[in-house]
């Protein structure tokens, strides 16, 4: 009986103890919760874009105030559309430890509408109990990157390179920084951009028939614009409170109207952040008056391409011309290539088509073909990964080109531009009339072929990477 009471009296004061002990924590947490202030949560982006596979960090720090060890915190995503990257399974919640020299990190993903109406908001939630503390951030998901307008300096001219810039702005989220967030992504949004030609006014400029033959084309193909229908990825900056879109390899975006009259632009943006994949921007009509086209006293085909070039790239105007000038005073074949280097700078990053309407618009200046097959053949070997089919037209009925080929015709030529990665084939069926020559010019150098004037279907297979085709 005595051992039972000692033991039960042990027993009692032990449970007085624990219940003591209890109420202490108990009172200490409170007293910690109520000085201490919540838990720290940590985004690595402030906004993350509705794109699959895209996640968001999500750090978990416990405030100054804590005390020592290690301690498990409740995480959560609210919303319903968010998942947790925990280490054993994705979830909408779980469990992470964390220490005051050790925070926590979990990535979150989307799971919902990758092409939102409106941007959904996220909170993450987390509670440790050992503690009493707690805390929440809240976040949005989904952006609607868009043109917001596209602004021109002065007034638009016509026969010149007319820079703008492509003003963004994510209507989404009006306080981002959009810039800063695309960097730090890496994501690329991309533009394309065309304009059409609305009406006339009658007004006429003397101009370099090689000029105005290589701007018809683009007329006539609704390219008479930096970038182009082409989409062309980019960057965006910060200036001035507003973000700008930058070409890729960092020209200057403008349009060449090529006569005057009245125009509209119709650009595209791809913005690769989710949502509607394109969405477009029209421009009301505006009005080109003839502009002061540059000029230059260098003669010839060479005079040309630097008219050519000065019109879409102003700031390789002076570089071209001194290159034009070494290959016209001493025949130098270094400043022939240069010249072709900067004519296909001036083209962008979509130089193939280009380079068809320049060779056919060469026909346009009345020289001797011999002279017209020297100069491209001297120009092509700035090109360096591209080149071009030409055939005179007057001994041909009709041609055809494999799938993928483009074709730039004149009276007296027709050029078909190629990459180096693109085998071509063309058919070709005589018209009795001339014999029909073919001059294949790349950078390595050119072959010609001769057919003689008859009743005839020939098909030719183009190797673009080479001199001499093995059949």
């Amino acid at each position: 009986m005595f051992l039972n009471r000692v033991s039960y009296s042990a027993s009692k004061k032990n449970l007085t103890a624990l219940f003591l002990a209890a109420l202490l924590a108990l009172a200490t947490k409170t007293a910690y919760a109520a000085e201490a202030g919540r838990i720290i949560i940590d985004l690595s982006i402030p906004v993350l874009p509705a794109v699959t596979g895209l996640t968001l960090g999500v750090g978990i720090s416990l405030p100054d105030e804590a005390p020592d060890g290690i301690f498990e915190a409740e995480v959560s995503a609210e919303s319903g559309w968010g998942v947790l990257l925990f280490e054993d399974r994705p979830s909408a919640s779980g469990k992470v430890r964390v220490s005051k020299g050790l925070p926590a990190r979990v990535e979150y993903r989307w799971s919902g509408l990758v092409q939102p109406d409106a941007p959904s908001l996220e909170t993450i939630k987390a509670e440790i109990p050992a503690l009493g503390i707690s805390g929440e951030r809240n976040f949005n998901v989904g952006m609607d990157l868009r043109i917001k307008e596209i602004a021109f300096p002065g007034q638009l001219e016509s026969g010149i390179f007319n820079a703008v810039e492509i003003v963004l702005e994510d209507t989404f989220n009006p306080l981002l920084d959009v810039a800063g967030l695309l960097r730090r992504l890496d994501i690329k949004p991309e533009v394309s951009m065309s304009l059409s030609f609305l009406s006339d006014d009658g007004a006429e400029t003397a101009e370099d028939p090689v000029v105005s033959a290589f701007f018809e084309h683009m007329a006539e193909d609704g390219e008479q614009t930096y970038p182009g229908r082409d989409l062309i990825p980019g960057s965006v900056i910060s200036q001035r409170g507003e973000f700008l879109w930058r070409s890729g390899e960092g020209k200057p975006t403008g349009i060449t109207p090529p006569p005057s009259g009245r125009y509209s632009i119709e650009a595209v943006l791809k913005s690769n952040l989710g949502g509607p994949p394109m969405k477009i921007w029209s421009s009301p009509a505006l009005g080109a008056a003839a502009g002061n086209a540059p000029r230059t006293d260098l003669p010839g085909l060479a005079g040309s391409t630097v008219a050519i070039i000065s019109r879409l790239d102003a700031n390789s105007a002076a570089e071209a011309e001194t290159a034009a000038r070494r290959f016209l005073d001493s025949g130098d074949a270094n400043g022939a290539a240069a010249l072709g280097s900067l004519l296909r700078k001036s083209f962008g990053t979509s130089f193939v088509a280009p380079l068809g309407r320049f060779a056919s618009a060469l026909a346009a200046s009345d020289r001797e073909t011999a002279e017209i097959i020297d100069f491209l053949e001297a120009i092509i070997k700035g090109f360096g990964d591209s080149g071009v089919l030409l055939f005179t037209r007057s001994g041909v009925a009709e041609w055809s080109l494999s799938s993928g080929a483009a074709a730039f015709g004149s009276e007296r030529y027709v050029a078909v531009p190629f990459s180096d990665r693109q085998n071509i084939r063309v058919t070709l069926t005589g018209a009795h009339t001339d014999d029909v020559s073919l001059w294949k010019l790349i950078p390595a150098g050119t072959n010609t072929k001769l057919y003689e004037a008859g009743d005839w279907i020939m098909e030719v297979t183009v190797f673009t990477a080479e001199v001499i085709p093995p059949n």
